[in-house]
C-alpha cells in the first residue's frame, strides 16, 4: 500500500503549494486551449483564444502570489513528498505515452487527446491527496468526465475529440487554477 508523507501545517507552505499548483494548472489550461484549436468546429476559435488569454492572466496572478511567498518552503522540499510526486508524474507520463502509442497503432490517433486528458485527470487525484489541495479532486473528476465526453463526441459526431478535450480541459484547468490562486491570496492574508 502506498502511504503519503505528512505535510507541514505552516500557512506559508500551504499558500506556496496553492500558488505553485495554480501556475501549473494555468500552463495546462493554456496547452489544452491550444490543443483544442487543432481542429475546432466553426465558431469555437474565438472562445478558445479567449480561454488562452484568460490562462495567461491567471498565470500572472499565480506568479504574483508566488512572488509574495518568496522564501516560503513548499511541500516539495520534503524528500518523501518529492519522491512521491515524481512517482505519480512518472506513472502519468508512461500511461500517456503507452495509450498514445496503442491508439496510434490501432489506427485511432484522433482519440489521443481524450486519452491524455483522462490520464491527466486521474493523476490529479493522488496529487490532491499528496499536497492536500482540495481543488484538485473536482478538477481531476471533471477532466476525466470531459475526456469521456470528448471520446463519445468524436465517435457519434463530426466534432474532433481534440476540440472537446481542449476546450473542456482548458476550462476545467483554468477554473481550478483560479480557485487555487484565490485561496493562496486568502491564506497569505491570514
Amino acid at each position: 500500500m502506498i502511504t503519503f508523507p505528512a505535510q507541514p501545517a505552516r500557512t506559508s507552505s500551504r499558500a506556496v503549494d496553492l500558488a505553485n499548483t495554480a501556475l501549473v494548472l494555468t500552463v495546462a489550461a493554456l496547452a489544452w486551449f491550444g490543443w483544442g484549436q487543432a481542429e475546432p468546429p466553426a465558431g469555437w476559435s474565438p472562445a478558445l483564444v479567449a480561454g488562452s488569454v484568460a490562462s495567461v492572466v491567471a498565470a500572472l496572478l499565480a506568479g504574483s502570489a508566488m512572488r509574495r511567498l518568496r522564501g516560503a518552503e513548499p511541500s516539495m522540499s520534503d524528500p518523501a513528498v518529492h519522491r512521491m510526486y515524481w512517482r505519480i508524474v512518472g506513472a502519468e507520463a508512461a500511461a500517456c505515452l503507452l495509450g498514445a502509442v496503442a491508439l496510434t497503432a490501432a489506427g485511432q490517433p484522433r482519440y489521443v487527446p481524450a486519452w491524455i486528458l483522462l490520464v491527466v485527470g486521474a493523476h490529479l487525484l493522488p496529487l490532491a491527496r499528496l499536497f492536500r489541495i482540495a481543488e484538485l479532486y473536482p478538477a481531476g473528476f471533471a477532466l476525466a468526465a470531459i475526456a469521456v465526453a470528448a471520446a463519445v463526441t468524436g465517435t457519434v459526431t463530426a466534432i474532433h475529440p481534440s476540440a472537446v478535450a481542449g476546450a473542456g480541459g482548458g476550462l476545467a484547468c483554468l477554473i481550478a487554477a483560479l480557485s487555487c490562486v484565490r485561496r493562496a491570496h486568502i491564506e497569505t492574508r491570514s
